[in-house]
């Protein structure tokens, strides 16, 4: 007989008791308590394999690392059955499906993919696992050169406008932490994230409940995924930027870049991000068919990371049993309040404030830690939702949004000194409406100084943040009294939607498709990674895979 193999959710493990033994690799040592669970002996587990792990963080004296698992069993146990435990008949193993694709007579033998972003690499990922040939543009630099061109920004304040932490290699998703946990329910996110542990990603984020990569890691695994790419025929020009695209009538046939080159190609996949705005308003002049959306933006909140994990677990936890606290903070006061909601966005425990922006001139904030998040800081964005002007057309809706972002930015900017440090005010001043004290030590590399956020940022944005940080000084005890706000946020979403058509996904161009942030399609690693592949795998299967959505 074969092993049997049972799905077990809920498996519940006290941290506490662990404090006092060596809980190091409990993830592999679980043995124990899931034999007691299933109501089995220890010598009946073969071996599990985990596809989540959370905190149970509800009652501060009773903490719990809570899993999510597939066990397999000798063939004679008896499991005892019940809620959260399942017995599965086995299934022969099999490849996702997406290294399977039915592929028609008609996909592309070459395409172009303009951006290295999560969306575009990954649809060159795609494309190139089935034999398309591959070329990709970037108008920044491999990831090596680009932590050359942040290091040289660090020291000496000069802004390279193609290489810096929006662009480049792996796209602004290098520099912000790489978490990977996404509302988004996608039968690809498998292969996804295999991908990404195939470029050597912690193997964990293939069951952590939040998974996350980190700053120091991202990197590698950007130049892993592009040299996968390449071994499969691909390959990669830095420092190009596109000006323009190729079109003949209805159709797109490549694209111009600002050096005069033209590159042609049957099938054209464009991921320019948010923050590729020159050609995000090129793209509009060509009349492709458009929605306006509504957008966020906000600001930074930093704490120290000691202030949330005493607000979250009521302890410091080892690394190895959770590390730094992360939280993920909802407003929504009652409709009648007038007054927006407001969230908690990429969420940085143990990270550090980092200057995201590409415009000379502008200033916008955005959050990153490295794989230990052991920073000692704690911060992550507060926004808020901007709603759509119905009464603008379209593109004059998208162009307000852009302008508002663009004002916002350079506000900050010379509120910050014009030298890229950045306003600062602490929460509580900013509940006053007062500039309040100096604020002292941060996070952020480029330097704090006294500003007033409150004044920067729209008044029905900050009416939002007051009643936000109120809320969320409840659920984290001193969130407001300790906190600081810091620049802003605006580099959140796009404010435009370029329409796609429902069969082909391409875009209102024939042969032009658009994905991932910029295109309005994606808000984070995760869902603009899974935007990519959706587009190559339309590419590549023609009408089989359009039958299956």
């Amino acid at each position: 007989m074969s092993e049997q193999l049972v799905m077990v959710d809920g498996l519940e493990v006290p941290i506490r008791p662990l404090l006092r033994r060596d809980p190091v690799g409990i993830d592999h040592r679980l043995q124990p308590w899931l034999a007691k669970h299933l109501g089995v002996q220890e010598s009946d587990i073969c071996s599990y394999e985990l596809d989540r792990r959370s905190i149970d963080a509800r009652r501060k004296q009773d903490l719990k690392l809570v899993y999510r698992l597939q066990a397999r069993l000798r063939p004679e146990a008896v499991p005892r059955e019940g809620a959260g435990v399942t017995v599965l008949t086995p299934t022969p193993d099999a490849n996702d499906g997406l290294y399977q694709l039915h592929l028609d007579g008609e996909r592309p033998r070459e395409a172009l993919v303009v951006g290295t972003g999560p969306a575009g690499i990954m649809a060159a990922y795609l494309l190139a696992l089935h034999g398309t040939r591959v070329t990709v543009l970037d108008r920044g630099f491999d990831v090596d050169r680009r932590g050359e061109d942040i290091e040289h920004f660090h020291q000496s304040r000069e802004l390279n406008a193609s290489s810096n932490y929006l662009f480049g290699e792996g796209g602004a998703g290098t520099y912000s932490d790489g978490k990977l946990y996404t509302r988004v329910k996608d039968r690809r996110m498998r292969f996804l994230l295999e991908a990404f542990v195939a470029a050597r990603a912690p193997r964990h984020i293939l069951w952590h409940h939040h998974p996350h990569i980190g700053s120091d890691i991202l990197p590698h695994m950007a130049r892993r995924l592009r040299r996968q790419i390449e071994a499969w025929g691909g390959c990669f020009h830095w420092g190009v930027e596109v000006s323009d695209i190729l079109r003949q009538v209805n159709r797109c046939l490549g694209v111009r870049t600002s050096d005069g080159r033209s590159w042609e190609s049957p099938c054209t996949v464009i991921a320019p991000g948010h923050s590729a705005r020159a050609l995000l308003h090129t793209l509009m002049d060509h009349d492709l068919e458009i929605k306006a959306k509504g957008f966020q933006l906000g600001c930074r909140v930093e704490h120290p990371q000691a202030l949330i994990d005493q607000g979250r677990y009521g302890c410091s936890l080892p690394r190895y049993l959770g590390g730094a606290a992360e939280y993920n903070l909802v407003s929504r006061p009652p409709p009648h309040s007038g007054v927006d909601s407001t969230t908690t966005f990429c969420m940085c425990p143990g990270g550090e404030i980092i200057a995201a922006t590409s415009d000379p001139g502008q200033l916008s904030t955005n959050g990153m830690s490295r794989h230990g998040r052991a920073s000692g800081w704690a911060n992550a964005g507060l926004i808020v939702n901007q709603p759509v002007d119905r009464k603008l057309a379209a593109r004059q809706a998208a162009e307000a949004g852009f302008a508002l972002i663009d004002h916002l930015e350079q506000a900050a900017y010379q509120a910050g000194g014009g030298n890229y440090a950045c306003p600062a005010q602490r929460s509580a001043a900013f509940l006053r409406g007062e500039a309040g004290p100096k604020v002292e030590t941060s996070s952020y590399r480029m330097g704090v100084v006294p500003g007033r956020i409150d004044r920067i940022l729209p008044p029905a944005t900050v009416a939002a943040l007051r009643a936000a940080l109120k809320f969320y000084d409840r659920q984290v005890p001193g969130f407001a009294r300790e906190g600081t706000l810091i620049g802003v946020e605006t580099r959140v979403s796009s404010p435009l939607r370029f329409e796609r058509n429902p069969e082909t996904l391409e875009s209102s161009l024939s042969g032009l498709y658009l994905a991932g942030e910029g295109a309005g399609y994606a808000g984070g690693i995760v869902s603009a990674g899974l935007d990519g592949l959706r587009l190559a795998e339309t590419i590549l299967s023609g009408t089989a895979a359009r039958r299956e959505r």
